[in-house]
């Protein structure tokens, strides 16, 4: 049985650069003129530039490609958030999840040492069209006595959630479930919006590393918030299942309370979906009956 996971690229996709070929610097008005670059650094337009191509391979599962533009502007602008976020989920896709650690940690502030002070100049919230974007030129706040580091007010709900779900992704990968567990939850508090997104990731990650109590624990969250969705009932189900035991006497499985009311959910309200021949698979290895999919 294989599983689709959503990555971390999905929920990029909100932070990501339009498709459309001729791009202002986000938050600027259409057509401008290219803006100048300081002494040493990349011009916005580069960034932006930069940030599409990283989107576009990332969706196209291309991490290699989108993790070379993203180490080139966070050399260059170690101080700008969202290319620290990009590059994370593009380590993740290539495994490497120490590296994707160090990136997420540092888009949350959490590493300020390594990373260079913030330049000034260039606040986080930029005037755009659609409320709370995301300006390539987000940056940290700076405090010389500290070095460069991230505030709250520095970080809308969407690079947060984004950063602190691909951090979860990576601990959980990396067998830290309870911190994987406690990060999914703060993303999905500072991003209420993509709340059941991150819950579902979370879900079937879980499923991918075989934690099955953790994965019914994620699915009924997920499903507090979005209870319509149909997988959600089936990743529910499929983790309960796990816990089952098989009766000596009949040779059919003995399923965990919850389990078949679960499956059924699913077929309720996906009868031919993606999982609806496992689902109907396991019922009937239980002897339930499987009723008349209905919407």
């Amino acid at each position: 049985m294989k599983f689709r996971f959503l990555y971390l690229v999905a929920s990029m996709a909100s932070l990501s650069l339009p498709a459309s070929a001729q791009l202002p610097p986000l938050g600027g008005p259409p057509n401008t003129a290219a803006t100048p670059a300081p002494a040493g650094k990349v011009s916005v337009d580069a960034i932006n530039a930069d940030l599409k191509a990283a989107s576009t391979a990332l969706q196209e599962k291309r991490y290699a490609d989108a993790e070379a533009a993203m180490l080139r502007v966070t050399a260059e602008r170690p101080d700008l958030v969202l290319p620290w976020v990009q590059l994370g989920t593009a380590q993740i896709g290539l495994k490497k999840y120490s590296e994707a650690e160090v990136s997420f940690n540092n888009a949350l502030g959490n590493n300020p040492g390594p990373i260079k002070e913030a330049q000034t100049g260039g606040g986080f919230y930029q005037a755009d069209a659609k409320p709370g974007a995301v300006a390539p030129t987000a940056t940290r706040a700076s405090n010389p006595s500290v070095g460069a580091v991230i505030t709250k007010q520095n970080l809308t709900p969407d690079v947060r959630g984004a950063a602190l779900s691909g951090i979860g992704e990576v601990y959980i990968r990396t067998s830290r479930i309870p911190e994987g567990q406690a990060a999914f939850d703060q993303a999905a508090k500072e991003n209420p919006a993509q709340a059941a997104f991150y819950l579902r990731n979370e879900t079937i990650l879980f499923l991918q590393t075989g934690h099955a109590a953790e994965q019914v624990e994620a699915a009924g969250k997920a499903l507090a918030l979005d209870p319509k969705r149909a997988d959600l009932y089936f990743f529910k189900g499929q983790g309960l299942a796990a816990q089952a035991t098989i009766d000596p006497k009949t040779q059919k499985l003995i399923l965990p309370a919850g389990c078949a009311d679960a499956l059924q959910k699913y077929l309720d309200l996906d009868p031919s979906g993606q999982y609806s021949t496992d689902a109907k698979g396991m019922l009937a290895a239980a002897g339930v009956a499987v009723k008349a999919g209905k919407k």
